[in-house]
């Protein structure tokens, strides 16, 4: 079954947030062996999860995983993004669609924070 990785970002009016997302997306298509990696807005942005989703399907994905991009298991974690992949079935009856689980509390973020404030500390 072919399947595809979708990094869901939450979304912003902020052209670089967008960019963000697509980069990192980017990072993870180089290093993994999925058939496709795409990203996708919850709200605000382009593209939207609807409309990769359909993209996908149409493509002949079988199987679509969802990475919430997002720190916390927040609202959008525990309803909308729930509830959006749950009208897509409903539309996509024949592809399995699965959500993961948001970035949380990984020491390998620390370790960003870390690096991050060594930075700011050589730049004074």
């Amino acid at each position: 079954m072919k399947t595809a990785l979708i990094i869901l970002g939450h979304g912003s009016r902020a052209p670089e947030a967008t960019e963000t997302l697509a980069a990192v997306t980017e990072m993870v298509r180089t290093k993994t062996d999925y058939e496709r990696v795409a990203y996708a807005s919850l709200q605000i942005s382009k593209p939207g999860l609807e409309s990769v989703v359909g993209e996908l399907v149409d493509a002949g994905m079988g199987k679509i995983m969802v990475l919430p991009f997002l720190i916390a298991t927040g609202q959008h974690v525990k309803e909308d993004i729930p509830n959006e992949l749950a009208a897509l079935r409903e539309k996509y009856p024949g592809v399995e669609m699965d959500l993961g689980k948001p970035l949380g509390a990984d020491s390998r973020l620390a370790e960003i924070l870390i690096e991050r404030s060594a930075e700011m500390e050589r730049s004074n």
